[in-house]
């Protein structure tokens, strides 16, 4: 076999010595390259340098041979930023060596996020102005005079805070005005406290306004059609806030806190048309700048993508020319690029909608009724996610009977049955889309008729899938 291969010459070493089958009754490469060097010293010159090479080269293979034998397989579950749930990886480690995990997609490029673009604000009360006319907003027909009533204990001090930070920002002021309305204190998921307006009876004197703000659940499906692979979001902070009012419109918003009183000197929140005018000027700005494709809720938007670079940079455009008009942007309030994200306090993943964790959690956690009012705080809780449950009327249908005005309240096997039941649907409701759209994707209505009402759900098939995907679910 040595004669052999010294008679093909040096160009074809690494291509003989290629096709030698392991076998261990024959020579190790070892050994051959060992004789390969004894037979070097026996040819001319010019051969010396290539046979080098190729014993070279056949030690660094035994070495990796050798490596190849000690390595370790692990199994691994790693749960990656933007994802809720774990993921399995077959996850190879060298022996005396440490090991780096990452996705597939992530190899070759640097992790990207649009909370570390500058201009954001790491303030939590961060207030913006925008940089547009003070707004000429529809006046009261009447005056609305409503003293303050009592509010949450656990209130008092952040409002008060809130009221004095809010003044120093010149977002209120001081003044002597005929109207008044009360401070409705709102508190968010996050515990913190949120300054609203009982604006309810300044609200049906004030004349009507077009309404700009896109229905949620068109926004919904516009989202689900694209089918994304990322996503990132972007909540304006205090937006309403941002916006100047003209001298004329601001009286009417009065309100009273410790003796004092104030007045908005900025669009505040609670009044009826606010979402409408807020809207409006976020899009025109957006639109003016030329911001690339994104959906728009108010102050929440939304960017998509197939590509993480693809998402970074239309974010990035998005919030450079919010802060150009003038709005504040926290660092908090921007998420993504990421494959998993949530707007509109849905999760959204390769275009499906899906209930998010901690929601489920938090209605499982629920523990049953014990007023009609605690029943309808459940059945509130629970509805908005209805297009998730197959026959959910009639799931329900027993939790109903105990919140009406004629019924006594009375918990029954009947209300628990369905209490837990629809407790259950909800721990384990399935994603709805992707919408597609195409002559040859099929869309199938499926409708039942029973004792206890109508039913019916949509579902699609698409070309090369086996599976049909749900849509949504009625009744």
């Amino acid at each position: 076999m040595l004669w052999n291969l010294a008679t093909l010459g040096p160009s074809q070493y690494a291509t003989f010595i290629a096709t030698i089958n392991p076998d261990n009754n024959r020579e190790t490469v070892g050994s051959v390259a060992n004789k390969l060097r004894n037979y070097e010293s026996m040819i001319s010159g010019p051969m010396q340098a290539p046979v080098s090479a190729l014993a070279k080269e056949l030690r660094e293979e035994m070495r990796e041979g050798e490596a190849r034998e000690n390595r370790v397989y692990w199994t691994v579950w790693i749960r990656w930023p933007g994802a809720s749930e774990p993921q399995k990886y077959e996850a190879l480690v060298d022996t005396g060596s440490q090991c780096t995990l990452m996705p597939s997609e992530y190899v070759g490029t640097e992790p990207i996020s649009i909370a570390g673009l500058p201009g954001l604000s790491e303030n939590p009360s961060a207030v913006g102005l925008l940089r547009v006319e003070e707004q000429r907003v529809p006046v009261a027909t009447s005056t609305v005079h409503r003293r303050q009533y009592r509010i949450n204990r656990d209130a008092m001090i952040p409002i008060h805070k809130m009221t004095r930070e809010l003044e120093t920002k010149g977002v209120v002021s001081k003044t002597h005005s005929p109207f008044n309305s009360p401070i409705w204190p709102v508190r968010k998921s996050d515990g913190e406290w949120r300054l609203t307006m009982d604006y309810r009876a300044l609200n049906e004197v004030t004349p009507p306004l077009s309404t700009a703000v896109p229905d949620m659940l068109e926004l919904q499906y516009k989202l689900e059609s694209k089918a994304a692979k990322w996503y990132a979001t972007i909540d304006i902070a205090n937006a309403f806030f941002s916006i100047p009012l003209a001298a004329g419109c601001r009286p009417q918003f009065a309100f009273t806190w410790r003796g004092v009183q104030y007045t908005w000197n900025r669009l505040p929140q609670g009044w009826k048309h606010s979402p409408t005018i807020c809207h409006g000027l976020i899009q025109t700005a957006l639109e003016k700048g030329e911001a690339l494709e994104h959906l728009q809720y108010i102050d929440d938007i939304i960017v998509w993508g197939n590509m993480a670079m693809e998402v970074f940079e239309k974010g990035e455009k998005i919030i450079q020319i919010l802060l150009k008009a003038g709005f504040a942007i926290k660092q908090s309030k921007v998420k993504g690029p990421a494959r998993e994200i949530q707007f509109l306090g849905v999760k959204w993943q390769d275009g499906r909608r899906q209930i998010p964790t901690e929601v489920i959690n938090k209605i499982t956690a629920m523990c049953p009724p014990t007023s009609k009012k605690e029943t309808q705080a459940f059945l509130g809780a629970i509805g908005f996610w209805r297009i998730h449950i197959p026959e959910y009327s009639q799931i329900v249908s027993p939790l109903y009977l105990v919140t009406r005005r004629k019924n006594d309240f009375h918990w029954g096997p009947e209300q628990q049955q369905a209490f837990a039941q629809i407790k259950q649907e909800i721990a384990h409701a399935v994603a709805l889309g992707p919408v597609r759209t195409g002559p040859e994707v099929k869309n199938v209505l499926y409708s039942a008729a029973g004792n206890n009402g109508l039913s019916w759900s949509l579902w699609q098939k698409v070309p090369g899938e086996t599976r049909v995907r749900p849509l949504g679910f009625w009744s």
